[in-house]
């Protein structure tokens, strides 16, 4: 009610701020009343699905008191986040505690494992919303967490440039009885060059192959794999952001007990990998490649780590691949991943 309100006001503001433009300026000014009344109706007339769209960043999580329902800061918060939402209708997340210990071998053990996936977040899918309940829904088409109940509900609250989203309780209580709520900042777009923004968009992977070189000339081509097909995808935004979510289509079952045991925990990590990032295009460089320079990553890093890919875009079909090894053999080995630009969600 506090919001309807408030956009009440600010109708009534622009409203009266352009009824005194003629007084100011003359004739000419009825022009520009007109479309000052516009565009305060489009804002005001703006769906809360429309609302969402864009990319945000963590800013907090807050706990309620129960006994004075009063929000504070969750003691000690110290994470990194970011949640997108695009007007295809997909979404995806990451959120990361920045405190985390690199693996001490590699591979790591299960017990390194189970500490790492503490408090991380990651996951993607589609998003519908609800304006009359306010509560955004997010369909989630993978998950780090094997098995996890697929569609979660988020109440929401739009202030200002801020989005709260407040989980709904696990017993389906509604928003009154919630005691956490996640508060997000939405980024500015950033000024992209025309290359960057071909990027932008949710990619899905369509396979992955090898190849080997030797001499400069190609050897071998294929190896076509479809392990992690249909259920990767990789997201580009306006906001000069980027994460990737590789997860396998099959071996991933749901875990035995609330938390992931060492082994459950080591299983889930070797079948759902992601980091998440700012991305830079050095198209004027031959091979043309694309930089993503990481923030966070499912693997626990001392450094953050900027990987390379060279790319190419075939129609909507965006291949990326990292620079080849050499082999035993004296050849340069590498991969490329094809990724698919998707559409609306019907």
């Amino acid at each position: 009610v506090m919001r309807n309100e408030r956009s009440v006001r600010t109708v009534l503001t622009v409203a009266a701020v352009a009824a005194s433009i003629p007084i100011l300026l003359g004739v000419r000014a009825v022009v520009d009343r007109a479309t000052l009344l516009e565009a305060a109706q489009e804002s005001t007339s703006m769906s809360d699905r429309a609302k969402f769209v864009g990319t945000y960043r963590l800013i907090t999580t807050e706990i309620k008191d129960t006994n004075s329902g009063e929000w504070s800061e969750t003691p000690n918060f110290n994470r990194i986040g970011y949640i997108t939402y695009a007007d295809t209708g997909h979404m995806g997340v990451h959120i990361m505690p920045r405190s985390r210990l690199p693996f001490s071998s590699d591979p790591p053990t299960g017990a390194e494992v189970q500490v790492a996936l503490q408090g991380y977040t990651a996951y993607f899918g589609s998003f519908t919303v609800d304006d009359q309940q306010q509560f955004v829904e997010h369909q989630r088409f993978g998950h780090i967490n094997q098995g996890g109940i697929v569609d979660v509900k988020r109440f929401y609250d739009f202030e200002g440039d801020r989005l709260i989203l407040t989980p709904a309780p696990a017993d389906g209580g509604g928003k009154s009885t919630a005691t956490l709520r996640l508060v997000w900042e939405r980024l500015p777009n950033a000024p992209l060059s025309a290359e960057e923004k071909k990027f932008v968009g949710f990619h899905r992977l369509l396979y992955t192959d090898r190849y080997r070189e030797k001499d400069g000339e190609q050897i071998f081509h294929g190896q076509r794999n479809e392990e992690r097909a249909g259920t990767s995808y990789i997201i580009y935004t306006p906001t000069g952001h980027m994460m990737v979510h590789l997860m396998h289509k099959e071996g991933r079952t749901k875990y035995a007990g609330v938390r992931a045991t060492p082994d459950e925990a080591l299983k889930a990590f070797q079948t759902y990998g992601g980091y998440f990032g700012r991305f830079t295009t050095y198209e004027n460089y031959e091979p043309r490649f694309v930089m993503h320079n990481q923030q966070g990553s499912l693997r626990p890093a001392r450094d953050v780590d900027a990987t390379k890919r060279f790319y190419q875009f075939t129609g909507n079909v965006l291949r990326l691949g990292g620079p080849p090894r050499l082999n035993e053999a004296g050849e340069m080995a590498g991969g490329h991943l094809y990724w698919e630009k998707q559409g609306p969600i019907n």
